[in-house]
């Protein structure tokens, strides 16, 4: 029998062997697609979790930048409007014409004692300027009645008494004070020329302050006032309420834009090292987890020799072909110090760049509203087309050829000069030692924010920006200053004197409103998000 089972498979060995080389060879086969797509699999899956850590972590950033944001809003709060005190000009207006009416009354009550019957004149009609103030005040009082805020705020913030140190700060040396009660708190105005007068370091105001005709007195660089407080020069002030209203308004969308999209950069750039850092030390903790898995195993121990030591990281070698620091900033993160220094130069805007915002945007203000008449009536829609003739004038400027281009705003995001880096450093809180010589991964950090703010894609973001804050003013202002009956053009129009309150209040909310839609509307923007996810994930050609 055995003869006979030897002699078949000797007869039929090709035939056997072709079988089994056939199903070896599948055998084979399959186990390597299948170990193919186990390692496509886990590929995939190592893929979809670095998408959700990344996801994950640039969500995280965003939170933090507008949680940053509104940190500094108090600071340029309190600058802006210390230096662009509208509601003291409104209070200044307001006891002015009251005190004029208050003289008129008495001059028309002793003329009735003095002079006959018979010879008595009607009284004189009130003049247009009183109609124009007592027309502002009804207009306020009936939109703080019918909405709180533009920005859909449940409460509005106190304005503080404008008596007091604020009157007084209107008093220059040599000019009769004339300013009579703004409220009810108690205190007393100065009540003669002869008091003394303050110092240059307490009133904020030079002896050069004053225009040679001495018609016009300099308060602050945004802040101008008539010498002489008579019938004729309160319409110079009415002009200034009105020119001060507008600018302030202005000068907050410009800044909470311009410091949202900067602070935007900055922790975008500092999340982006971060998330290389997490990365790196994932690779670092699963790289020791599969030597120390094979060490263990049988193979390890039959075959030592396969057991790499010296293998060193894939993302490690690609960061070897860098500079040392450099190298540092992608391997290790940012440090403390550096990211400390890097996050002061916030205190630039805050305390000096919307100064430079201010002052561009009155001048463009003072060049469109100074033709408009408080008396003149207008729409929602003529003052959005007003306010975009100021942000061409804002935006753009003028080259020796004559042609309009773009500014960028880099001297008012950034110090201009190594002298003003060194004392916004020293201000914020760093030894001057250690400011002369900076390091160089903050360097880096500087001239990369510096390039970004310079790129194209910042300059489209901007505008977006922009846009879409100027639309939430609008709207703002259609939906609570805007209203009541329409007119034949199915447009509801208002005196320009009635829409001044309402751009104060909103310029006042957006400083200091919680939540803040103005910060929640940039924040939330496409472009922003965009322009923060592109500097996320720009690693160059590092990782490639």
């Amino acid at each position: 029998m055995l003869n006979s089972l030897s002699n078949y498979v000797y007869e039929r060995r090709a035939r056997l062997v072709r079988t089994a080389g056939v199903v070896g060879g599948v055998y084979l086969v399959g186990q390597y697609a299948s170990a193919r797509m186990a390692d496509m699999r886990d590929r995939v899956q190592e893929q979809r979790v670095a998408r959700e850590n990344m996801r994950r972590r640039f969500q995280q950033n965003m939170e933090n930048i507008s949680f940053t944001i509104m940190t500094y809003m108090p600071l340029l709060s309190k600058h802006i409007l210390d230096e662009m005190d509208v509601e003291a000009l409104t209070a200044e207006l307001q006891s002015l014409t009251h005190a004029a009416k208050m003289q008129r009354s008495a001059a028309a009550a002793e003329q009735e004692q003095t002079v006959p019957p018979q010879l008595q004149q009607p009284p004189p009609a009130t003049s247009s300027l009183e109609s124009s103030v007592e027309l502002v005040l009804s207009s306020d009082a009936q939109s703080e009645a019918s909405s709180a805020s533009f920005l859909s705020v449940s409460s509005q913030p106190e304005v503080p008494p404008l008596v007091g140190p604020t009157a007084e700060a209107l008093l220059l040396p040599g000019h009769t004070p004339q300013l009579a009660e703004a409220s009810s708190s108690g205190r007393q105005r100065t009540s003669s020329a002869l008091s003394e007068p303050k110092t240059q370091s307490e009133s904020g105001v030079s002896s050069s302050a004053v225009s040679s005709n001495g018609d016009y007195v300099l308060v602050n660089r945004f802040v101008f006032l008539p010498a002489k407080c008579s019938d004729e020069k309160q319409a110079e002030l009415w002009r200034e309420v009105k020119i001060l209203t507008v600018t302030r308004t202005l000068t907050v969308l410009y800044s909470i834009t311009l410091l949202t999209l900067f602070t935007n950069i900055q922790l975008s750039l500092l999340g982006r090292y971060k998330y290389i850092k997490s990365v790196i030390q994932l690779e670092r903790e699963e790289e020791a987890r599969s030597r120390r898995q094979y060490e263990l195993s049988l193979s390890s121990i039959l075959f030592p020799s396969l057991v790499d030591t010296t293998r060193s990281h894939d993302i490690e070698a690609l960061l070897d072909q860098n500079a040392a620091w450099e190298e540092g900033m992608w391997r290790e993160g940012v440090d403390a110090e550096t990211e400390r220094k890097f996050l002061t130069l916030s205190w630039w805007i805050l305390n000096v760049g919307w100064k430079d915002v201010g002052e561009r945007v009155r001048r463009g203000v003072e060049e469109v509203f100074e033709g408009v008449s408080l008396k003149n009536k207008i729409s929602v829609i003529e003052l959005h087309r007003l306010i975009g003739d100021v942000r061409r004038r804002v935006e753009h400027e003028i080259t020796f050829e004559g042609t309009e281009r773009r500014i960028n705003f880099l001297s008012t995001l950034l110090p201009p000069t190594s002298s003003m880096l060194s004392h916004l450093l020293t201000c914020g809180g760093f030894p001057l030692a250690h400011s002369d010589a900076h390091e160089p991964a903050f360097m880096a950090l500087l001239e990369e924010t510096r390039d970004l703010l310079t790129s194209p894609d910042f300059a489209l973001v901007l505008e977006r920006s922009l846009d879409g804050a100027t639309k939430l003013l609008s709207d703002g202002l259609s939906q609570n200053v805007f209203v009541g009956e329409e007119s034949e053009g199915g447009e509801v129009r208002l005196r320009t004197a009635s829409v001044l309150p309402g751009l104060a209040r909103w310029s006042s909310l957006a400083l200091n409103g919680l939540p803040n839609e103005l910060v929640d509307c940039l924040s939330d923007s496409h472009e922003v998000a965009s322009f923060a996810a592109i500097i996320y994930s720009n690693y160059g050609d590092r990782f490639r």
